[in-house]
């Protein structure tokens, strides 16, 4: 790795991968702790199904909406500048969600996810530029600590919330290592210098619409993202409704989320030994098929095995799209850019999701449909996985 990366010295190595570690642990917190909380939400707050999906679902429309913007603003001030903006709007976002007026439930979701819509697309980015040869490896063991975070959240919501935090508290603790984490990136800030150059042309939104490639990995990132926020958002709910007590639907959501780590882990361990990427594509939408399947049939027997089957296969979709980013690219600068328009298209779509189950479930008084919903969205998303999966990258494709 050179000495030098877009004009700046380089950090260090252990700092930064430190760095992108840190982050990563607060990519999903304050948005899987969440989901085991939404039914006393609603109890607390009077929203209906429909108003609690657009609470879970107004920080994926920020990551749709902003994540676009985040390339040109990491290339003009700074990939670790605006790092560290984003880990401060993150912790400001969930402290906002302490303050009892219900708009502020609103307009912290809103913050925070427009913090986190500027680490996903930036880390990419990161990883590439400093990590090139082992991006693929970085990748996966920020993805995976990502999902061991998620699933400590989603694990401790309930619980937290019968202390005297309440589901507030829950919730609001997750600004902790949000502030550690920009302590890092701060550390990193100081290490640049104040000069760099302009910033490079890379390709734009036409470009990669012109790539058959991009617009299939665009397009996977969308079905996955739209699948697990549907599930992010309501699996909880979705097994008290089969009849499971409330604490024991959290902790099965928990592992669902905490054995969807497994995956991303055999990627980073043999990833480097797939040679086509179709492979896990079809693994992780058969995985996350047949749960669902089963859930719908069955219920509650067998929930346990059913919901894991759900999340090691989003897990590794997830995984897998954020892999995509990266491996598909073949510079830095187009990591950034496939990442950000990428995700942007991806979470645009992907914010329709729980908002669509919430509707869905408040007119037919069942979650069946909800059910039958993503796992239509699962055959697309694998379909699609099998033209993003195939070994190239977007710069050669034909303009």
């Amino acid at each position: 790795m050179g000495e030098k990366a877009h004009g700046r010295l380089n950090p260090g190595r252990s700092l930064l991968l430190a760095g992108v570690i840190l982050a990563a642990v607060n990519l999903r917190p304050a948005l899987t702790a969440l989901g085991p909380l939404i039914g006393e939400i609603q109890a607390d707050t009077g929203l209906d199904a429909a108003g609690a999906g657009l609470v879970a679902a107004l920080p994926v429309l920020c990551f749709g909406i902003f994540s676009g913007l985040v390339p040109r603003l990491g290339r003009r001030f700074g990939l670790e500048e605006v790092l560290l903006a984003a880990m401060l709007a993150l912790a400001a976002g969930i402290l906002l969600r302490l303050l009892p007026a219900t708009p502020f439930l609103f307009l912290g979701s809103a913050v925070l996810g427009i913090a986190i819509a500027f680490s996903n697309v930036l880390l990419p980015g990161v990883t590439k530029r400093s990590f090139p040869v082992d991006g693929r490896r970085v990748s996966s063991m920020y993805v995976a600590v990502l999902g061991v975070s998620a699933t400590a959240a989603s694990a401790l919501a309930i619980p937290l919330s019968e202390t005297w935090l309440g589901w507030r508290g829950a919730l609001a603790v997750w600004a902790i290592p949000a502030l550690i984490a920009a302590v890092a990136w701060a550390l990193l800030v100081r290490r640049r210098p104040v000069s760099r150059p302009a910033p490079p042309k890379v390709a734009g939104l036409r470009a990669l619409l012109r790539s058959r490639l991009a617009v299939a990995v665009m397009l996977f990132m969308a079905a996955q993202a739209f699948a697990f926020w549907v599930v992010i958002t309501w699996l909880t709910e979705i097994l008290i409704s089969t009849g499971i007590e409330r604490v024991d639907a959290g902790l099965i959501f928990a592992t669902s989320l905490g054995l969807g780590v497994v995956p991303v882990i055999a990627l980073s361990v043999f990833g480097d030994r797939i040679r086509d990427d179709r492979v896990p594509v079809v693994a992780a939408g058969d995985s996350a098929f047949t749960g669902l399947l089963a859930l719908l049939v069955f219920g509650s027997g067998g929930a346990i095995v059913w919901a894991i089957l759900i999340g090691m296969g989003q897990g590794a979709g997830f995984a897998l799209g954020l892999t995509f980013f990266v491996s598909r690219a073949a510079s830095h600068e187009m990591a950034a850019e496939l990442s950000g328009t990428g995700q942007s298209v991806a979470y645009l779509i992907a914010a329709a999701g729980p908002v669509m189950a919430g509707l869905l479930h408040d007119a037919t008084s069942s979650w069946d449909p909800v059910i039958a919903l993503v796992m239509v969205v699962i055959v697309i998303q694998t379909t699609l996985g099998l033209e993003a999966g195939r070994p190239a990258t977007v710069a050669e494709e034909p303009a």
